[in-house]
C-alpha cells in the first residue's frame, strides 16, 4: 500500500469505553484519550476541543468507529458499541462542525489498513486480521484495498458459529469470556482477568490451563477457516492478548496442526499485528489519504 504521509490530520478512534486521538504529520504524535461520553452532544463538544489540545494545523479529520461503517453515506449502518451513533450521519455532522473534510471507517478495518500500510503486512499483497478483544473481529486487505462486503459486514469473524449449540466465536474465544468462565469454575470471590489466568497456568493451575486451551482451540479453528477460506499471504493476530509470545505460539501450533491433519498445503504465515493501541488511528489516517489523496497540496 502506497500512501502520502505529508497530510496534517486529526486522527480519532471512538471506542465503546474510550476515545483516543492523535495528530498525524508523517507520524503520529500528541496522542491522548478520554472516556467515551454518554451522549452525542457531550461527544461532539469533546471532539471539537481536540484541535486546541494538539495545537497544530489540521487539514482533515480521520475517524475510526465501532460497527458496520458505510463509508459511502457516512454513517454506521449496523449496531455499534456507541449506541447513539447507530444510523447517525456522523461524517456529515463532523465535517459541518470542523469545517474540514472528514472520513470514517470501521475500527477493525482501520487496523487492517494500518498493518498493510506501515505494519507487519506492508511487504505482502494480502492479509487477514483476527482482532481478539472484548469481542472478536477482523478485516481483509487485498492489494491495499479493504474487502468490505455487500453490507459492510466482512471481517465480523466473531459471528462465526462454532458448534451445535450455535455459540459464536466471540462467545467461545474472547479472553473476557474465558476469564468469566475461570472465575465461575474456580469459585473465586473476585473476578480473575486473562493475564492472571495465564500466570496461574504457568504455576500448574490445571483449571487455568484448561480454560486457556479451550479458548485457543476455538481461535485456532477460526484461524484455520480464515487461512483455508481466504488463503492470504499472512494472517495477523491483534488485540491486547496478542503481545503474549506464549499465546501466539499456541495459536500457531494449533492452527498448523489442524492444517496438517486436513492436508491443507498452504503457506500462509501467522504473525502478530505490529501496532496495538495506535492501529486504529494510523488506519484512519490511511483511509483519509485514500479518499483525499491531494489534501496535503491544498495549503
Amino acid at each position: 500500500m502506497t500512501q502520502r504521509d505529508d497530510s496534517r490530520l486529526l486522527a480519532i478512534d471512538i471506542g465503546g469505553t474510550s476515545v483516543k486521538y492523535g495528530y498525524w504529520y508523517q507520524k503520529l504524535t500528541d496522542s491522548g484519550s478520554f472516556k467515551t461520553p454518554e451522549t452525542w452532544p457531550e461527544m461532539l463538544a469533546a471532539l471539537l476541543s481536540l484541535p486546541a489540545k494538539v495545537n497544530q494545523p489540521i487539514q482533515g479529520v480521520a475517524v475510526s468507529l465501532p460497527g458496520g461503517v458505510d463509508t459511502k453515506i457516512g454513517e454506521i449502518s449496523g449496531l455499534s458499541a456507541v449506541s447513539y451513533l447507530n444510523g447517525f450521519p456522523i461524517r456529515q455532522e463532523l465535517s459541518k462542525q470542523f469545517k474540514l473534510p472528514v472520513t470514517i471507517q470501521n475500527d477493525a478495518n482501520c487496523a487492517g489498513l494500518a498493518e498493510a500500510w506501515l505494519g507487519n503486512a506492508k511487504d505482502v499483497s494480502s492479509v487477514a486480521l483476527l482482532i481478539i478483544g472484548t469481542g472478536i473481529g477482523g478485516s481483509i486487505v487485498q492489494d491495499g484495498h479493504l474487502l468490505t462486503g455487500r453490507d459492510y459486514f466482512m471481517g465480523e469473524f466473531g459471528y462465526s458459529i462454532m458448534n451445535e449449540q450455535n455459540e459464536t466465536l466471540s462467545e467461545l474465544g474472547a479472553p473476557v469470556k474465558m476469564a468469566r468462565k475461570y472465575t465461575r469454575l474456580s469459585q473465586s470471590p473476585e473476578p480473575v482477568d486473562a493475564r492472571e489466568i495465564f500466570e496461574r497456568a504457568k504455576t500448574g493451575d490445571e483449571l487455568a490451563q484448561r480454560c486457556i486451551e479451550e479458548m485457543v482451540h476455538w481461535l485456532s479453528i477460526e484461524a484455520y477457516n480464515l487461512i483455508t477460506g481466504f488463503n492470504p499471504d499472512r494472517l495477523l493476530i491483534g488485540g491486547g492478548i496478542s503481545v503474549r509470545d506464549d499465546f501466539l505460539a499456541m495459536i500457531r501450533d494449533q492452527t498448523n496442526k489442524l492444517l496438517k491433519q486436513k492436508g491443507a498445503t498452504v503457506t500462509t504465515e501467522i504473525d502478530r499485528c505490529k501496532f496495538c493501541n495506535a492501529s486504529n488511528l494510523i488506519g484512519a489516517v490511511a483511509q483519509f489519504m485514500s479518499e483525499y489523496p491531494g489534501v496535503s497540496d491544498a495549503e
